[in-house]
């Protein structure tokens, strides 16, 4: 099981999760966000951040073409993740550039997500929201479980500690065999952006 953290603002931070041997680092580029990382650190900030593992993962919200790009190569992020209401095209135009984690918000059924296998390297499972973002609460994880995933996906909304056992059984079924990585964010917080970097140690040692 690999691990993202998203919603970083500090680079102290960054660097200590990479140190635990985090996976994934997300930076949220969404104005939005409570997380918005430019509200804290410039895209030089960004470039300059050298991992030793982790990949650095751009978390954009139907952002213009042109403006992405601009911000992967400023901040050289490896990977982005379209959070928003991109499009086949979009996805295949950004993919062309960088890998591509496409998000997909799971209410009542199981979501659209076809032909976007052929465009994205990753799905992403987040629950249903009237508002973009992540919503910290869980979706029905029952959903999703005996579907096949035709890509590898990470599993978002709301996770936190209480939540390995359900894991271990998430990997289990059909969908487990395609599930590559969790998503935390705020259930791993102090404050919106200010990781409980204790919490998450204990929690990447738990299922690692």
């Amino acid at each position: 099981m690999q691990v993202k953290v998203c919603g970083i603002t500090d680079i102290g931070q960054a660097q200590v999760l990479d140190a635990l041997g985090l996976h994934y680092i997300g930076f949220i580029f969404y104005p939005s966000s409570k997380r918005y990382v430019l509200n804290h650190l410039s895209l030089t900030d960004l470039h300059d951040f050298k991992t030793t593992k982790a990949k650095k993962v751009g978390v954009f919200v139907n952002e213009s073409l042109e403006t992405l790009l601009n911000i992967v190569k400023a901040a050289g992020l490896d990977m982005v993740q379209l959070h928003g209401d991109e499009d086949l095209a979009y996805c295949a135009k950004v993919n062309e550039v960088v890998s591509v984690i496409k998000v997909f918000r799971v209410g009542a059924l199981v979501p659209n997500m076809n032909g976007f296998d052929q465009v994205v390297d990753y799905f992403l499972f987040d629950t249903d929201s009237a508002l973009y973002g992540g919503t910290g609460q869980h979706f029905n994880w029952e959903i999703i479980k005996n579907q096949t995933m035709t890509k590898p996906y990470f599993l978002s909304g709301g996770i936190g500690p209480n939540d390995i056992k359900g894991l271990e059984v998430m990997q289990v079924m059909k969908a487990g065999k395609q599930l590559l990585a969790v998503d935390l964010n705020s259930q791993f917080e102090i404050s919106p952006g200010n990781k409980d970097l204790e919490k998450i140690k204990i929690f990447i040692d738990a299922i690692i």
